[in-house]
């Protein structure tokens, strides 16, 4: 039976959420890392909205469609998407329930008797197969799907007996019944902390899912893209991951599960150790970076969920001009960090933690996190040759 597929770019489309005992198929607005979604983000050569219609490529899902919030229409992974055989159709954040409906319309002349609709927000490998029997088996119209984690944002929709694709009624009235769910025993990220961002690096790395980085395979478990440039004295330990076009200079070391992605770059005798620096970003020499997400200029301790942004480009920055506009309002929640500390420059976070008297330059100091959840101590300052932890 041919099943089709609805991604939905943007916030709830399911029962009204205003009502604490609605069905909420859509229950959560959309993960945001760095002020995009978490869908946009690369992860080993590919946004990771790519990775998620791969995955649905090859459980032969079809026709597929993607149903965005216009506020994301100018973003690269949204423009350059006709690749993947992909429509998609850009509306106003109040449209998405009726553009995902008339998706379906469209699903159901193509063909399709029954389609998935999800938030494009999870990386999830769906056993298409055993879903299509549950909910075929179930004769219900809507099968909401879940793991031992919860709800997933996503749902089959199609009845047979009127051969329809029908997203739920946004207000169910309390006396249907509640319908089954389908349990979802497969892999599945949420990618709602930074925390997840890097479990689903390190998985596929890892080979625990069926993510593949885009390069060659060096040497086991390091792959590397065509374009990168690594120095002949750097070193990368497997398993990790350096995207096209990216640049390691002398004494580089790359290690423990580490994905650079495309166009950075890393200076001299800097180590990376377990983290993620997403496209465009710039590491300064003589630094240990580690179970981080660097983002240009910013800066996230996956450990204690901070994020803090830089301004000293010594430190971090962009190998390519920062927007010089702010983002829109997104339909997204921020990072979800216990202890978020506001945007400030490194000095400013050194200030809270330094005795009041000079130092030469924030450049020349070392901060640190001790590997405790006690408060972040600040080290010696370092002799000559010696490394700069951010």
């Amino acid at each position: 039976m041919q099943v089709g597929a609805v991604l939905v770019l943007g916030g709830c489309i399911g029962n009204d959420v205003s009502q604490s005992s609605a069905r909420k198929y859509f229950p959560q607005p959309l993960p945001s890392f760095f002020g995009a979604p978490a869908a946009m983000l690369d992860l080993l050569g590919e946004p990771i909205l790519y990775r998620i219609i791969e995955s649905l490529h090859k459980s032969r899902v079809g026709p597929l469609f993607l149903i965005a919030d216009d506020i994301f229409a100018g973003h690269a992974a949204v423009k350059d998407i006709s690749r993947w055989r992909v429509h998609v159709r850009n509306v106003p954040g109040e449209e998405l329930r009726t553009a995902t409906q008339a998706a379906l319309t469209t699903c159901r002349e193509s063909g399709a008797r029954t389609a998935i609709v999800m938030q494009a927000s999870a990386y999830m490998e769906l056993d298409v197969a055993e879903m299509l029997a549950f909910h075929v088996a179930s004769g219900q119209p809507v099968t909401p799907v879940q793991d031992r984690g919860g709800p997933l944002g996503l749902m089959m929709v199609g009845n047979e007996s009127t051969g329809q694709l029908q997203l739920p009624e946004r207000r169910a009235s309390q006396s249907q019944p509640m319908p089954l769910e389908y349990t979802h025993r497969q892999y599945a990220n949420r990618l709602s902390t930074p925390l997840d961002l890097r479990r689903l690096a390190q998985d596929a790395l890892l080979q625990r899912c069926s993510i593949r980085p885009n390069g060659k395979e060096v040497k086991p478990g390091v792959w590397v893209a065509p374009s990168a440039r690594l120095h002949a004295r750097a070193r990368v330990v497997s398993p990790s991951y350096i995207g096209a076009h990216t640049r390691l200079r002398s004494g580089v070391v790359i290690t423990r599960g580490t994905n650079i992605e495309h166009h950075c770059e890393v200076d001299r005798s800097s180590v990376v150790e377990n983290a993620t620096i997403l496209p465009h970003t710039y590491l300064g020499s003589s630094l240990d970076i580690a179970h981080s997400i660097v983002n240009r200029n910013r800066m996230v301790d996956v450990r204690r969920a901070t994020e803090v942004e830089i301004s000293d480009r010594s430190l971090i920055g962009s190998t390519s001009p920062l927007p010089t506009t702010t983002p829109s309002a997104l339909a997204a929640k921020s990072l979800p960090l216990k202890d978020r500390l506001p945007r400030r420059t490194l000095s400013e976070v050194y200030s809270a933690f330094l005795p009041k008297r000079p130092f030469l330059s924030p450049a020349s100091m070392r901060f640190s996190y001790t590997a405790s959840e006690a408060e972040p101590e600040l080290g010696e300052l370092p002799g000559a040759g010696d490394s700069r932890t951010a």
